[in-house]
């Protein structure tokens, strides 16, 4: 059936393309997250505590249909015609791509718990520069996954392209951490200097969890010699 003579491989590859597009979809909603959050920390760096609250609910919304899409995945996986080891594949690469929607509402959640108009102009600038960055490695990491969804070579160097931002962004991570710890020597509140240092972190491991998602497309695409 369909040039292949073998039903079952058949259904194999119908089972792969169905959980693929679901797949596909968690990772749309992780791309949207990402997207919301860049609007979030611009609302947040212009003082607009309310509109940024509201952007944080949006990407909460976000997140859960993101899970309830996970979900779906994993009910699926275990009824399909999947081999373990493409089983196992998809499973990494959900569960990889979840944590960066983790890491970015809990980012969300730490910062309006400080007060946006007594943090540095700096500071601020700092953190626009670093979700800057990040929207950066999530368009790379979206060209990795179109790269493989259309069977193409060339995953590798896409998956890299991820893999040099993060670096990027690790060290603008250190950059403003340094300014932060400075900053809190005089800051009036002491929770705005603590949680702003664990929402750069938070950010931080969101850019790990990036190169990680991509880490896995390079690793399914050279299982299936597609490098």
């Amino acid at each position: 059936m369909l040039g292949s003579g073998n039903l079952g491989v058949w259904l194999g590859r119908q089972a792969e393309k169905e959980v693929i597009g679901a797949c596909e979809a968690h990772l749309e909603k992780i791309f949207a997250i990402v997207d919301k959050f860049q609007i979030f920390m611009n609302n947040y760096c212009d003082n607009d505590v309310e509109e940024a609250q509201y952007k944080a609910k949006e990407i909460v919304t976000l997140e859960r249909e993101a899970d309830n899409i996970k979900e779906g995945i994993m009910d699926n996986l275990m009824k399909s015609a999947l081999h373990p080891m493409d089983q196992d594949e998809i499973i990494r690469l959900v569960l990889t791509s979840d944590d960066i929607a983790a890491q970015l509402k809990s980012t969300t959640r730490k910062l309006l718990y400080t007060h946006p108009k007594e943090i540095p102009a700096n500071i601020k600038q700092g953190l626009k520069e670093l979700v800057n960055t990040l929207v950066d490695e999530s368009g790379a990491l979206r060209e990795t996954i179109n790269t493989l969804v259309k069977n193409r070579n060339g995953v590798t160097e896409k998956a890299e392209k991820t893999e040099r931002l993060e670096e990027t962004i690790d060290d603008l991570r250190v950059d403003l951490l340094a300014q932060i710890l400075k900053w809190g020597d005089i800051s009036e509140h002491v929770s705005d200097w603590i949680m702003m240092k664990e929402a750069v972190e938070n950010i931080e491991m969101a850019s790990d969890k990036i190169e990680d998602t991509a880490d896995v497309l390079r690793a399914i695409a050279i299982l299936r010699g597609r490098t």
